[in-house]
């Protein structure tokens, strides 16, 4: 059957079937990911970015050809991830370029639009690569024109540039070393020749659920060399955002981010751009980009972090959030995938121990008019991160805040329904905040390490959860009565009457008092003989001592806790911004886990 002509129905359709064959190919792409940085994303990334256009456009599937390439240009601007999804945004937003005049296509128009498209994805890039997805755009786009010129066919068309991609592909191991040694291709190009597989597929069979079954081997050379790679990385963490601005000097951008990092994407037009780099001081680039326009949909990884699941070789994924405290070498021993809580003073946005530091925090609190306020993360960022654990995890664990304290819990819930594990996954409520929390990821921890069925480990946790307790102790009610947990009524009553209120997590989960102190001196010393109370008589497996700016106090909490239970473990660490921003400077806690 002769294909003809592309309309807005027909490219909803092609775009669909291409779509589900790169989502099929995903866990190869992320095992060949080797350029630029060897970090296991890239079909996490593609897919990422290619699923947010279908979900944008799903009820406009009859539209005019251009209205649904704009559509889909501005999808992928929006849900772009990594280096692959912020040039294949690139391309949409010029293929809806060369697009925009028609409301349906015939091949020569079609190929003369996918040569802007590829125009604008070299653009993209400040030092464009080839050996790289770009190569293989352009081979494809050579090729189609070269095949409009004699076919009409739309089938014979994408046929004949579809093999000239499929060559441009083989030969990236020839045009990078990075490649070559790893024995595989550019995993980007793989990506997109998966969509046009897809695409071949359903003109061939017009089944959009019909996709051809691609067999794949891949080098182990790659992992391997990741490992060499990875621990020397100048610029660690992949940090994106899309500023939006009345006219956004692209030139003055390049020049501001050049010497914050590499691997430097930059997508979109002057009134919108998504950028993507690789920076080691997430909070210094966003402080840059924010002269340039109203930054939003910050979003940082850590690519050593990254690595490390690549090549780990447990079976079970454990993530919490970023007020599960616990010291910064504990998280790492036990590889625990962390998703920030976001804070913002006044219109100044930040992710919890991303993009701004305790000491920064701390110092932004003494001085800014704006007491700050924190926000669960959005379900873009929970759902990003079970996506790439389903590619190297068989179940996933979920450790999060109450739900009646935060909609971090809900979100994580939206998240992970679209998100397919090989075997298990689950989300719990720790019932309790910062080291108590901590406290409980261990336990968990400590079971994915010592190999324990996902049933073992879920009984272990679920016993944690109910035998952890959490104790907080407030310097000043300042930090409660600004963020309004407080009224001003009740502040004057508890000062008239000398009492220091010791905050705890109920059954619950609720942020109640469970006791007080009375005068204001000594309150610390008063709060250790409160918490050591509770403790008394009991076997206690693991202590946290959490503090906001008041290391001296929690030095002095761990010597009396070493002493007193010598078996237990003992960790000291500070309380999150997240947690900053409701206990003030000065605030304490201890969390005690029985056995």
């Amino acid at each position: 059957m002769k294909i003809a002509y592309l309309d807005g129905i027909r490219l909803y359709r092609v775009l669909y079937a291409g779509i589900q064959s790169l989502l099929d190919e995903q866990d190869y792409l992320n095992k060949i990911n080797v350029f630029p940085v060897p970090d296991g994303d890239t079909g996490t990334n593609m897919a990422f970015t290619l699923m947010g256009i279908i979900e944008n456009i799903q009820p406009h599937n009859r539209v005019a050809l251009n209205e649904l390439s704009h559509l889909v240009a501005e999808a992928a601007l929006d849900n772009a991830r990594g280096n692959s999804g912020v040039i294949l945004a690139q391309f949409f937003q010029g293929l809806s370029t060369g697009l925009k005049p028609f409301k349906a296509v015939n091949t020569s128009q079609f190929a003369s639009a996918s040569r802007i498209a590829v125009d604008e994805a070299y653009t993209a890039l400040m030092k464009p690569v080839e050996g790289t997805i770009l190569s293989v755009l352009r081979a494809w786009s050579d090729a189609l024109t070269d095949a409009a010129a004699t076919s009409a066919n739309f089938q014979q068309v994408w046929k004949a540039a579809m093999d000239l991609a499929q060559k441009a592909l083989d030969h990236t191991p020839e045009q990078l070393q990075v490649l070559k040694d790893a024995g595989v291709v550019d995993a980007a190009g793989q990506g997109f020749l998966n969509i046009l597989e897809g695409v071949m597929s359903f003109m061939n069979t017009g089944d959009i659920r019909r996709l051809p079954k691609i067999e794949n081997e891949f080098s182990s050379a790659a992992l391997e060399m990741s490992e060499q790679v990875i621990n020397n990385l100048a610029f660690p963490y992949c940090s994106e955002c899309i500023i939006v601005g009345e006219d956004i000097p692209r030139e003055s951008l390049n020049k501001a981010l050049q010497p914050l990092g590499d691997s430097i994407v930059i997508a979109g037009s002057k009134h919108r751009a998504k950028i993507h780099i690789h920076t080691n001081d997430p909070g210094k680039l966003f402080k840059t980009l924010a002269q340039f326009g109203e930054v939003q949909q910050e979003k940082v990884d850590d690519m050593r972090e990254q690595n490390r699941s690549v090549r780990s070789d447990k079976r079970i994924a454990l993530v919490v959030d970023s007020t599960c405290d616990l010291p910064p070498e504990v998280l790492e021993q036990h590889h625990l995938h962390v998703v920030p809580v976001r804070l913002n003073f006044g219109k100044r946005q930040f992710i919890d121990r991303v993009t701004i530091t305790n000491e920064e925090f701390y110092q932004r609190l003494a001085e800014s008019k704006d007491h700050p306020q924190s926000s669960q993360p959005p379900p873009a960022d929970f759902r990003r991160m079970y996506q790439f654990l389903a590619s190297h995890y068989e179940s996933v664990i979920s450790l999060h805040l109450p739900k009646v304290l935060s909609g971090t819990l809900q979100n994580a819930t939206a998240a992970i329904k679209q998100v397919t594990f090989k075997k298990d996954a689950i989300l719990l409520d720790a019932l309790s905040i910062s080291a108590g929390t901590g406290s409980i990821a261990l336990e968990a921890a400590e079971a994915i390490d010592a190999d324990l069925t996902f049933q073992e480990i879920l009984e272990k946790v679920e016993y944690a959860i109910q035998n952890t307790d959490i104790y907080i102790g407030l310097k000043t009610l300042d930090a409660v009565l600004k963020g309004g947990r407080l009224s001003l009524g009740k502040k004057r009553i508890i000062d008239l009457l000398r009492l220091n209120l010791i905050l705890s997590i109920n059954k619950e989960g609720y942020l109640k008092p469970c006791g007080a102190t009375l005068g204001r001196k000594n309150i610390f010393d008063k709060f250790e003989k409160f918490v050591l109370k509770k403790a008394k008589g009991r076997s206690i497996k693991r202590i946290g001592i959490v503090h906001g700016m008041n290391p001296e106090i929690a030095e002095k909490y761990r010597l009396t806790f070493n002493e007193l239970f010598p078996d237990a473990f003992v960790f000291v660490t500070d309380f999150c911004p997240a947690l900053g921003v409701h206990g003030g400077v000065g605030a304490v806690g201890i969390a005690l886990q029985y056995y």
